[in-house]
């Protein structure tokens, strides 16, 4: 602990209020007291605790060893600046204060001070110079002390002048909070369902973030883990409640987010609803009906604001799980590659991809099975169907094999009719049908798609699967680096400047510094080299037609203008490149996007490039002074 003035005499000392369930905040009553400028009054803090209902802890209250932080500010300083007092430290003790480790005293010239207080303590606390100090939720929840740890309290009071009475502090609630009540569907009861215990995991969340002190904002999330919630089920009402957990607030992404519940040694999984939002300090109720058949496991989501701040209601479609995934269903709109989840693990992957054989070529509909590290067996695909030989007889379910160190693929002709169901077998292997006897599992199939985390944006890009790779399917878009600054706006290309530029249909083209940046690229993806264009180009056979996508425009009038077609699932829309000022000349005739050397250093003196009157996969200079190109991630 620093501070900038003597805090060598006597101890302050402060009571805490909990925070009232409904309202969101710790309720403190606070008493006039005269005001004296004198640098021998101590600083201290006290506050009424009002039993409401639950709040950060189970019992309403902080307890005995609970640790909190204060900054003091003196006049208009900010957080980045000189603090007065920095993260200073006190615990609650046995009688109810907190006790600090050492005494601050009012400034004894009259400035006034900014107090922020915040819950739970870090010795680290902010960085001078900063303002933002990382925080957590607790993976494991379900054990007291971590559910407690997990709230994140904020308290903090403007223009404080010393006084010899106490100052009151309110505390709001940064994170959100979710309970879970489950109801039992028709045919079921509830004191059953209680005596089974039903286990509970949330998936899908971040469980770290930045949080910034000066402008109240959560950035740079990471460590997406399974949560185990707090608390013991109870039966109220014909419901069983009692579990709840804390998060982080964060954008919720439509059919990723899920509740994994185990009963009577069955799984259960539940998508959170599409309208769910993570907002400070509030709490959403999620309410599951669920109905358990022998071979079908259905839950029905609704939510419902909780009794902090609100009245909005929403629901989300019932989630049929079956012990197939019907490959018929899936849309693969928002993604070529779906992830097969079991209780919460993924179990298979299922993408829609382009084989390339000596015999044929065609989009297919492929299933592979988990290795045991967590990784995709890519030597084991099964192709449920080849999309382009539909009709053509007995020729689906052919094994797919790939060899990463070559790239190549091996193929074996399948002897049966297209195929609609999945089945994951318990012992990890993939079928495209089971006997009475398979020990089959029940399944869910998700989108899998790059979470590219910016700041406090989260942007969701889907994945195509060619060959042995995993390319975005999309380009590039962002005007932030990851720590959620901002990249420049350039109207023109000038060397050695980092930025981005936007053409007037609003693609993205950035400029090799930004590029180049080590702040810029999404986390486990990666600027591709002439390595890996290359080994895409090899196993495509040099078609670009496969990658294109789009209207394409001629060169010049009159010119030809090759076939589209787009079998690849690569969506190559003829974007263009920005020269200097220029884009819209070069806009549905090129795309070409910065390589890097194969180093990983520097960019290639020659760009991957595509034009409209050439179905070659081809290259062109660079210019890395002048040119600004798009930029197709592949996963590293």
């Amino acid at each position: 602990m620093k501070t900038c003035h003597d805090l060598s005499m006597g101890i302050g000392s402060f009571l805490f209020c909990a925070v009232l369930l409904t309202a969101c905040v710790n309720h403190i009553s606070e008493e006039e007291g005269e005001i004296i400028n004198n640098g021998d009054i101590p600083l201290k803090f006290v506050a009424d605790i009002h039993e409401v209902v639950n709040t950060r802890v189970a019992n309403n209250n902080f307890e005995e060893g609970d640790e909190v932080g204060l900054f003091a500010l003196a006049g208009n300083t900010t957080m980045q600046e000189e603090r007065y007092a920095d993260n200073l430290h006190f615990v609650r003790s046995s009688s109810g204060e907190f006790v600090s480790d050492e005494s601050v005293y009012y400034p004894d010239d009259g400035v006034t001070l900014n107090l922020i207080s915040y819950y739970p303590y870090q010795e680290e606390g902010v960085v001078m110079g900063e303002s933002t100090m990382q925080v957590s939720v607790v993976t494991s929840q379900n054990k007291p002390e971590d559910y407690s740890h997990s709230d994140f309290l904020i308290a903090s009071k403007e223009d404080v002048l010393a006084s010899k009475e106490a100052v009151a502090l309110t505390y709001n609630h940064q994170f959100f909070r979710l309970k879970v009540a489950l109801v039992p569907g028709e045919g079921e009861n509830v004191e059953d369902m209680l005596s089974a215990n039903p286990a509970l995991s949330i998936s899908g969340f971040y469980t770290k973030a930045i949080y910034d002190f000066q402008k109240n904002t959560f950035s740079a999330y990471s460590e997406e883990k399974e949560i185990t919630p707090a608390g013991e089920w109870e039966i109220k009402e014909g419901r069983l409640v009692g579990k709840e957990l804390i998060l982080i607030p964060q954008e919720a992404t439509v059919g990723y987010q899920y509740i994994t519940l185990e009963a009577g040694g069955k799984p259960y999984t539940s998508l959170l609803p599409s309208t769910l939002q993570l907002t400070s300090g509030k709490q959403r109720e999620l309410e599951i009906t669920f109905v358990a058949d022998e071979d079908i496991l259905m839950s029905k989501v609704s939510g419902e604001i909780g009794d902090w701040d609100g009245t909005e209601v929403d629901q989300t479609e019932s989630v049929t799980l079956h012990k197939y995934v019907d490959v018929s269903k899936l849309t693969f709109e928002k993604s070529n590659v779906y992830r097969v989840l079991n209780s919460g693990k993924q179990v298979a992957e299922i993408c829609k991809e382009y084989l390339v054989t000596p015999e044929f070529s065609s989009q297919a509909i492929v299933a592979y099975p988990m290795k045991e590290d967590g990784s995709v067996d890519l030597s084991q695909g099964i192709v449920a169907q080849l999309l382009g030989e539909i009709g053509k007889g007995k020729i689906h379910g052919g094994s797919v094999s790939w060899n990463l160190e070559d790239n190549s693929l091996t193929y074996v002709a399948g002897t049966s009719t297209a195929r609609n169901n999945v089945y994951v077998l318990a012992d990890g292997k993939i079928s495209l049908s089971v006997t009475v006897a398979d020990n089959v599992l029940p399944v869910l199939a998700l989108e899998d798609v790059a979470r590219d985390v910016r700041g406090g944006m989260i942007h969701n890009y889907p994945l195509v699967k060619i060959g042995t790779q995993y390319w975005m399917r999309s380009n590039l878009e962002t005007s932030l680096y990851i720590d959620g600054s901002e990249i420049p706006e350039l109207t023109t290309v000038v060397g050695n400047i980092a930025g981005y530029l936007q053409s007037a249909t609003e693609y993205y083209f950035y400029t090799a510094s930004t590029a180049l940046s080590r702040n810029f690229l999404p986390v486990h993806w990666d600027i591709p080299t002439w390595k890996d264009w290359n080994v895409l180009s090899k196993y495509l056979k040099e078609d670009a037609a496969l990658l294109k996508s789009g209207t394409w425009l001629p060169v010049n009038p009159g010119d030809a203008v090759v076939s589209v077609n787009n079998l690849s699932g690569f969506n190559g829309i003829p974007t263009g490149m920005f020269v200097e000022t220029k884009q819209s000349v070069f806009e549905g005739k090129f795309l070409g996007y910065w390589t890097l050397n194969d180093e990983k250093q520097e960019m290639a003196e020659m760009v991957f490039y595509l034009k409209s009157d050439a179905n070659t996969m081809g290259e062109a200079k660079a210019g890395i002074d002048t040119k600004a190109f798009a930029i197709r991630c592949i996963r590293k």
